[in-house]
């Protein structure tokens, strides 16, 4: 239900289960899971999660039983959480609907491209007169603001692409979501897995915590960074005009 290849050194995940618009079963957890473990150690230098079809992923597949809602709940946070933390840069290729689950996925990527045909949202509200439970709490207000993710929640409303990459739910948009998610990939794990592990952590950080404190943390990362061999010895070439 996750298939997995490779496109300039950016390994990349697509959810494939069409039929049912990708939707997010536990098997799906599992294998998304599964290969995050691979990627983690391989020698790709970026991760980039897409589905199959005309949809990323239309959220949860209600028609699972699930005799533990709760344990489903738990099962997605550590996801969302793991992808968040992930060691390497995470683009969502978002080429379609993302509606639920599959939009709380793509905002725990690094960065999201959409196609310009994408539409998403987290529509529960609507749907099922509740709230979304796999992250979409944290993750929206995080992106879009806390009133912006106030409204969006609370109404259900979907928007459209261009209307995602105006309020930064998506960082731009593109014919070939694909392609520029790739792209884009690639361009943002320039600097070591060290520093964009550092980086990810401090930006986070940043909206939540006064700024003497967010200045401390940065410092701490500095010191950490510097210790490294690898950075010393990319100090003293730049130094010596090697690069």
């Amino acid at each position: 239900m996750v298939t997995q290849d490779q496109r300039d050194g950016v390994a990349v995940l697509r959810l494939n289960r069409p039929e049912v618009l990708n939707a997010i079963n536990g098997t799906v957890v599992s294998e998304l899971n599964a290969a995050l473990d691979r990627i983690a150690a391989d020698s790709s230098v970026a991760l980039v999660i897409t589905g199959t079809g005309r949809a990323f992923c239309a959220g949860a597949d209600l028609k699972e039983r699930d005799a533990h809602p709760g344990g489903r709940v738990a099962e997605m946070h550590r996801l969302v959480l793991r992808l968040a933390e992930f060691p390497k840069v995470s683009v969502a290729a978002i080429n379609g609907l993302a509606f639920g689950g599959g939009l709380e996925l793509a905002m725990a990527c690094s960065l999201r491209v959409a196609a310009s045909t994408a539409t998403m949202g987290l529509p529960e509200a609507k749907r099922l007169r509740a709230f979304p439970a796999y992250g979409g709490t944290q993750l929206l207000p995080r992106l879009v603001g806390e009133a912006k993710a106030l409204e969006l929640i609370l109404t259900g409303d979907p928007v459209d692409a261009r209307e995602a990459e105006r309020i930064g739910l998506v960082n731009r948009t593109a014919d070939d979501p694909l392609a520029a998610a790739i792209g884009l990939a690639r361009a943002a794990s320039v600097a070591m897995p060290m520093a964009v592990s550092a980086v990810r952590r401090l930006v986070a950080q940043a909206g939540r915590s006064p700024l003497e404190d967010g200045l401390a943390s940065e410092a701490g990362a500095v010191a950490q960074f510097s210790q490294s061999p690898e950075v010393r010895a990319m100090i003293q070439a730049f130094a010596r005009g090697e690069r």
